[in-house]
């Protein structure tokens, strides 16, 4: 059996029996509202994982990590347009993405943050082959360092590790694998006189384990939102708001990592550049191409949205975004919709 399969099942099962094991911890405690520190009870009156005017943040989905710790899943669908050119030709990538995040005790949490079932549909003069597959699985933990309900505060650091599970074709499977240590934090900004308001921001790093297959980066993200709160409905706010996310490449990779061509067969990035003329490629928060010239470069991408929260423990949202920096990368526009289950 290939090592790749071994390794999905065996943390496909790992998932399973953790959850298993969550689900009955929670039904065997004593009464119907659980007190226990471990698998919090957030049906429980006066416990509850967040503000109820604490909104969660859409940009850079596999990275920008919400500060609180929650039990819930995530479905995201993000459809990404793919820049002008002989790479890609216009064409586009579609991403069907499902993110779990179970609390631990209060302040810990387990996060999983990227997978997802991708459709890669170049331009028809593009050079690059098509594909169906799946991502690389990232998978780690948060802990709520500082939490402040007076100051309506809240800063948690995560680390998490990109397992190299994914089709090389979509330019997944980096090495082996990636480190990602991040910080993040929300701020109601009440106390100013923003009622309503509330800023979210982290800051991270992408680091290869090993260090010559890919890129290795900054990536860091500020989300600002305004909760109009409607009575006497299922929706409980319309929350329009902007976010800021962008990368700083910190050192290349080797360059060697595949592109596979429409008409079969495989040349490395380095190779790719060469002959398109592209400049160093970079990709977000999607992939790792490995560039060797992405070493100072940056990527920045303005996006504007809205979330719907409603009273089903249910929030839906709709999120557009494009560059505004003069490197693109391989991003042109993209949508993402997400609707969010939290406990």
């Amino acid at each position: 059996m290939p090592t790749r399969l071994v390794v999905r099942r065996v943390i496909l099962a790992a998932l399973i029996i953790g959850f298993a094991w969550a689900s009955e911890a929670v039904a065997s405690s004593a009464g119907p509202c659980s007190e226990s520190t471990l698998f919090p009870d957030f049906q429980c009156p006066d416990r509850s994982a967040r503000p109820e005017n604490a909104f969660n943040p859409m940009g850079m989905p596999f990275l920008f990590e919400d500060p609180y710790i929650t039990t819930g899943l995530n479905f995201a669908y993000v459809y990404h347009r793919l820049p002008e050119g002989a790479a890609f030709d216009g064409g586009e990538a579609q991403v069907l993405a499902l993110q779990i995040r179970a609390a631990i005790t209060d302040k810990l949490g387990f996060i999983a943050t990227k997978d997802g079932l991708t459709f890669l549909r170049p331009g028809k003069a593009s050079v690059v082959a098509e594909d169906t597959g799946i991502f690389d699985m990232t998978v780690g933990f948060k802990y709520a360092l500082i939490e402040s309900e007076e100051n309506n505060f809240i800063l948690s650091p995560a680390i998490r590790y990109e397992i190299p599970l994914g089709s090389k074709k979509l330019f997944q499977r980096n090495g082996s694998g990636v480190i990602i240590p991040s910080a993040s934090f929300r701020w109601g900004l009440g106390k100013l006189g923003l009622d309503g308001a509330n800023l979210i921001a982290g800051l991270g790093g992408e680091i290869p384990v090993d260090s010559a297959s890919g890129t290795e980066s900054l990536f860091y993200n500020v989300h600002l939102d305004y909760g109009i709160k409607v009575e006497n409905s299922v929706v409980k706010y319309i929350v329009p708001f902007i976010e800021v996310n962008g990368f700083h490449y910190t050192e290349g990779g080797d360059g060697m990592k595949a592109v596979y061509l429409r008409g079969g067969g495989a040349v490395s990035v380095t190779t790719a550049e060469a002959v398109l003329g592209s400049g160093p490629l970079v990709a977000g928060d999607v992939a790792n191409l490995g560039s060797t010239g992405a070493s100072g470069l940056n990527l920045v991408v303005l996006g504007g949205g809205v979330r719907i929260p409603t009273k089903w423990d249910v929030s839906f949202g709709l999120l557009y975004e494009g560059p505004i920096s003069s490197n693109e990368g391989i991003h042109d526009q993209r949508f993402t919709f997400m609707a969010t289950w939290e406990l």
